[in-house]
This record gives structure tokens, sequence and C-alpha cells, in this order.
């Protein structure tokens, strides 16, 4: 291991600490109190904090302080787990991070009055010390949120549409998913006053990152293990349409396809995942999305390494995008 990578992985753990410090303590402060339950629920759920360690990262690089961008990136982790809510009640998911999910813990109603509860307390949180930038910070914000409402219909859409091509998934990802990785590069550079050529440098590197992240969490739903945190072939189960089913459809024979068709009405869960992973081995989609995905990391190493920031903080964000790929801290 690298002394960078090392120092790297440090300072992620320093900036998790304090996010969850910041989760537990002041993140809900004028929160509605009958609701704080179950959002505190979902808040305090272990995961890696991707998206606000890029604010941070991101304004760091600017010059500004863990202490300073703590709001602004909590406001990003409050509006992203505003979407798992309702994403998971969509989904009809039982887990989240291998723990109960909202609406099965608190029930449908609460979950959805959750959700919409904490779309407003983001934005409150994003400008909270930030009032100068506040009109910037909101236009970057809102414009993101919107897009992602905007993919998420899409891929609801996808699960009734008969035929899905690769350009119209990687639009509905870039969408639902990509847009607030860049969303939380770009708060970070806006709040140290980056140039917009840097702000938008920075935001590529989030947009690309998100979308090699996306298919590589489509790839780990066949391909997984139990560290993954969802029920491996979650996605087969519901008939979404992946990276790796898309690219199945358009790669397979006469026969894959007459499989893939059957496997869809197949009622027997193990029997579905498990033939799904079967025929997806055959096909080769596997080294598809992992080509795919390496191709999309290229892009934002490129993205990074022609913005303004220093060599050393060059570095560590190329190494957060690896560190997102491998899945690992």
């Amino acid at each position: 291991m690298t002394a960078t990578a090392t120092t790297l992985k440090q300072d992620l753990e320093i900036q998790r600490k304090a996010i969850i410090q910041f989760l537990e303590t002041e993140a809900l402060e004028g929160f509605p109190s009958n609701l704080s339950d179950s959002t505190y629920h979902i808040m305090t759920l272990e995961g890696k904090r991707l998206r606000p360690i890029m604010v941070l990262m991101a304004a760091q690089g600017f010059g500004v302080s863990t202490e300073e961008a703590m709001c602004a990136a909590i406001s990003i982790e409050v509006f992203h787990n505003f979407t798992l809510v309702h994403d998971d009640i969509m989904d009809k998911a039982t887990l989240r991070r291998g723990k109960i999910t909202v609406h099965e813990k608190y029930g449908v109603d609460k979950a959805i009055v959750t959700g919409d509860a904490m779309l407003p307390h983001s934005i409150g949180l994003l400008i909270k010390g930030n009032e100068a930038k506040s009109a910037v910070l909101i236009k970057s914000f809102l414009k993101m949120a919107q897009e992602v409402m905007e993919g998420q219909q899409y891929d609801m859409e996808f699960e009734t549409q008969e035929i899905v091509t690769v350009e119209e998934y990687m639009n509905m990802i870039r969408l639902k998913t990509s847009v607030l990785f860049g969303c939380a590069c770009e708060i970070g550079a806006i709040l140290g006053d980056a140039s917009a050529e840097d702000q938008k440098k920075l935001y590529d590197f989030g947009l690309y990152s998100g979308l090699a992240f996306q298919i590589m969490d489509d790839y780990l739903d066949t391909f997984g293990d139990d560290t993954f945190g969802k029920r491996i072939g979650g996605d087969i189960l519901l008939n979404k349409k992946t990276f790796l089913l898309i690219n199945a459809m358009q790669h397979a024979n006469a026969d894959q396809k007459a499989r893939i068709s059957e496997l869809f009405e197949e009622k027997d869960e193990e029997a579905k995942i498990s033939g799904f992973q079967t025929v997806f081995k055959e096909i080769g989609v596997g080294k598809i999305a992992l080509d795919k995905m390496e191709e999309l990391h290229d892009k934002s190493v490129e993205a990074i390494m022609s913005s303004g920031l220093s060599e050393e903080d060059k570095r560590k964000m190329i190494e957060l995008g690896e560190i997102m790929l491998r899945r690992t801290t």
C-alpha cells in the first residue's frame, strides 16, 4: 500500500467519523420531532458516506475546512437518503444496507412523509452558514434534484418498457445516480470559490465516477457477495433493466433470448437468480460491464487531472474514485 493511499484512508476515516458525529448530534436540528425516529433510522444506517465525503474533499481542495463544509456535505447525504426511503417503497425492498427499510419498520405512510420532510431539510442545511453563496448553491442543487426525479421515473418506466437501449439506460443512470455525485463535487468547489471551469471539472469527475459506480452496482447485484449490503439478485427478481440485462439481450443468440424470456416468468426466486447468473456468464456481460466501468473511470481521471487542484489533491480524488469501484475503504 502506498503512502498516499494510506494517508487518504486515514483522511476518509476522519471525515466519516466527523460526518457520523454530525448526523448524530446536529443534522436533525429543527426537523419535525414526530419524524425524527424514522429519519434517524435511515440516516444512521452503516454506509461509506461517499457523497458527503466528495463534498468535503472537493471543498478542501479549494481551501475550505471540514467544519466549514460539513452542513453542505450533510445536505447531500440527507437528500440521498430521502431518495432511498422512497426508492425502497417503490421497489418493495425489505432491507437497506443489511437492515430493515424505513417503510417496513414504520409503515409506508410514515416513510413517505419522512422522505418528504427530508427534502426541504436538506436545502436548509445546504445554505446554513453559506448564505452569501445560497443562490448558486441552490441553483446547482435544484438542477440535480429535478434530474434525479426524472431519472427515477425513467427507471420505473423501464420496468414495463419492452426494449431499452444501452444509450437510454446510460442516460437514466446519469440522471438517477450520477448527477448527485457530480453535484456533490461541484458544491464543494463552489464553497471554495473555484472558477467556473474548475466547478465543471469537479462536476465531471463526480458524474463519471457515479456512472462507473452504478455499473459496478449492477454487476454486484448479480455477481456480488454478502459484503454488497443488499440481497444478491434483487434487481433480477424485479426484472429490472440493468446494464447487464440490456447488454445480454443485445448480445444473446436466439436460444439465450428464449431462456431469458422464460426466466422473466420464473417464480422460484433462487432458480431465477441462478438462471440469470448462468446466462449472463455465457454471454459475457460481466466483462462488458467491467470494461465500461474502467472506461468511465478513465474519463473521471481525465477530468480531475485537468482541474486546478494541487497534484496531491488530484491523487486523492482519483484514489477516492478507485475506492468507490472497489467498494472498500
